[in-house]
């Protein structure tokens, strides 16, 4: 990557590698800056079809990563996203992380993309995670995520999919796939008697340069202080990598 390319070569590669396959497990690479330092991997997309002017499939980068163009991060949403929305939920995590950026955005504005990258699990959408299609996942996950280095690179992976990945006794996915290892006290917030559906799991390479974050979807009744607690934990983790 040059001072004048806004594309790195991992993410290229990336694209072209969904361009040339054509499947849907390779096809959909994700939405935000790709050069951002966290990326958070969801279940789903809820809507039949992404939103019109949502750069988000290889088809969609492909142009953009030719001629070298920028792309906007910002939405405006009018009325507002509702409290429970994924996207709502992002941006509450973004504004707790960068705390510097949230007193400069506009009302109804929507910007964790500038300092994020998106994707999902699963590439078959639907609205409700029970009903989705699960129809090649299990392939995506050994590779489009194992075996990419643009998705290995992030500092900090937010697997904000919950029983999408298996990580227990008897099979360790997110071990497998991201290099990393749980440690029996990487249970983080807030306390003991708090469900594990508010709760989130850290996991670290043994160099400790990346951080695998496990957690639930961002959506509906996630707490704030779920948030707020995991945004800390980044923190620290960027701070110790002085990024």
């Amino acid at each position: 990557m040059t001072n004048n390319d806004l594309y790195k070569e991992s993410f290229k590669s990336l694209v072209l590698e969904g361009i040339e396959k054509d499947t849907e497990i390779y096809k959909y690479i994700g939405t935000g800056n790709p050069n951002s330092k966290i990326l958070i991997v969801g279940k789903e997309g809820a809507c039949e079809n992404p939103p019109e002017g949502e750069i988000c499939f290889a088809k969609h980068w492909l142009p953009k990563i030719e001629n070298n163009e920028s792309i906007s991060f910002k939405k405006f949403y009018n009325p507002p996203l509702r409290e429970g929305e994924t996207w709502n939920k992002y941006q509450k995590l973004h504004d707790y992380i960068f705390s510097e950026f949230k007193e400069k955005r506009e009302n109804n504005e929507i910007n964790f993309e500038e300092r994020i990258f998106t994707t999902e699990m699963n590439t078959n959408r639907s609205k409700r995670a029970k009903d989705a299609p699960k129809v090649g996942m299990q392939e995506r996950k050994y590779t489009f995520f194992k075996e990419s280095e643009f998705i290995q690179q992030f500092p900090v992976i937010i697997l904000a999919c919950g029983d999408y990945l298996k990580n227990n006794d008897k099979k360790t996915e997110i071990e497998d796939i991201f290099g990393v290892t749980f440690k029996p006290d990487g249970r983080k917030y807030p306390k003991e008697e708090t469900p594990n559906r508010q709760a989130f799991w850290t996991h670290y390479n043994p160099d400790k340069t990346k951080l695998v974050i496990h957690t639930r979807q961002l959506s509906s009744n996630v707490s704030n202080e779920l948030l707020f607690e995991m945004a800390n934990v980044i923190k620290e983790h960027l701070n110790k990598l002085n990024l």
